[in-house]
C-alpha cells in the first residue's frame, strides 16, 4: 500500500483501500441488490438518456449500469479506480454477451481518454463524493466536461449534507459545518465513517449551492434536478423524489443532468 504522499490525486486512503478489497467487489452485487436508490437512480436516467449514443460511466464499479445501458445499445465505456471491481464487471458483461469498455484509471486523470467522445457521462451514486478535496473534485467534473462532446449530458447523483438534521449527533456535526462553509475551510462537508468492514472511509456531503458551484465552474448547465427523498419501508422506489418547498431540505442528495456547454450555448449532438 502506498504512502499517503504518494496516493493519487482525489484518492484517500480508505478509498484505496475499498477499492483493492477484491471481497468487497464480489459482494457488491448482492450488497446493493434492490436498492431503491439505485432503482430511482436508473428510472430518472433512463428517461434522461433516452437515444443511445457513445455512454461513458465515471465510477462504473461492478457494471451494473453498462449492463443496463449496453442492452438498451448505447456504445459503453466504463472507468473505475478499482481493479477487483472491473473483473467482476467483466465477468457480468460477458455472461450476457454484451460489450463495453473498461478502463482502470483515476477520475480526476482521464488523459487516456480524447476530447468529445461521448454523448452522455455518469457520476452515479455519491462517486463524486468519495472523490477527496475541493481539487480532486473540481477535476473529476472538469474531466467529464472535456469528455463529452459540446451538448453532451452528465447524470450526477451527491449527496446532501441536510440529512445530519436528523442523525444521532448530527445536529452538531451540521453546525460545525456550517461553520466551517462560512469559513471557506477546506474540509468543510468531509465526512468519515465506517462502512463494510473499511474503517472511516471518506465521503464529502454537498450544499446545493455548492454543487451547482462546481458544475457552473466546470463549464456545465444545469438542465433537471430531482431532489432525493430518503428510503422508507413499503414505499416504491419510483417514489423517492421530494415536492413542496422544503424539497432541498428534506432531499438526500439530488440527481442531476447538467450539459456541456459551448461558447454560445447548450449545441445538441448527433443522438442526444
Amino acid at each position: 500500500m502506498p504512502a499517503d504522499w504518494r496516493l493519487p490525486p482525489g484518492v484517500s486512503r480508505s478509498l484505496w483501500e475499498f477499492a483493492a478489497d477484491a471481497k468487497l467487489a464480489r459482494d457488491e452485487a448482492d450488497h446493493l441488490a434492490h436498492s431503491p436508490l439505485l432503482e430511482f437512480d436508473r428510472h430518472v436516467v433512463n428517461q434522461w438518456f433516452d437515444r443511445p449514443g457513445d455512454l461513458v460511466d465515471l465510477g462504473c464499479g461492478t457494471g451494473r449500469s453498462l449492463v443496463d445501458f449496453s442492452q438498451r445499445e448505447f456504445t459503453c465505456t466504463g472507468v473505475d479506480l478499482s481493479q477487483p471491481s472491473l473483473v467482476v464487471a467483466a465477468k457480468l458483461l460477458a455472461e450476457r454477451g454484451l460489450p463495453a469498455t473498461l478502463i482502470r484509471g483515476n477520475l480526476c486523470e482521464l488523459e487516456c481518454l480524447p476530447d468529445g467522445a461521448f454523448d452522455y457521462a455518469l457520476l452515479l451514486f455519491g462517486t463524486l463524493g468519495m472523490v477527496e478535496g475541493i481539487a480532486g473534485r473540481t477535476a473529476v467534473l472538469r474531466q467529464a466536461h472535456r469528455l463529452l462532446r459540446p451538448g453532451g449530458r452528465l447524470a450526477l447523483h451527491v449527496h446532501s449534507l441536510w440529512p445530519h438534521l436528523f442523525l444521532s449527533g448530527g445536529r452538531r456535526w451540521l453546525a460545525a459545518d456550517i461553520w466551517k462553509r462560512l469559513r471557506k475551510t477546506p474540509d468543510a462537508g468531509d465526512t468519515h465513517r465506517d462502512y463494510r468492514g473499511i474503517p472511516q472511509i471518506y465521503h464529502h456531503v454537498f450544499s446545493r449551492h455548492e454543487i451547482h458551484k462546481l458544475l457552473r465552474m466546470a463549464g456545465f448547465q444545469i438542465q433537471q434536478e430531482v431532489p432525493v427523498g430518503a428510503v422508507r419501508a413499503n414505499e416504491p422506489a419510483l417514489n423517492l423524489e421530494q415536492v413542496g418547498w422544503l424539497k432541498n431540505l428534506r432531499a438526500t442528495g439530488w440527481l442531476i443532468e447538467a450539459a456541456r456547454r459551448s461558447q454560445d450555448g447548450i449545441e445538441l449532438v448527433a443522438g442526444v
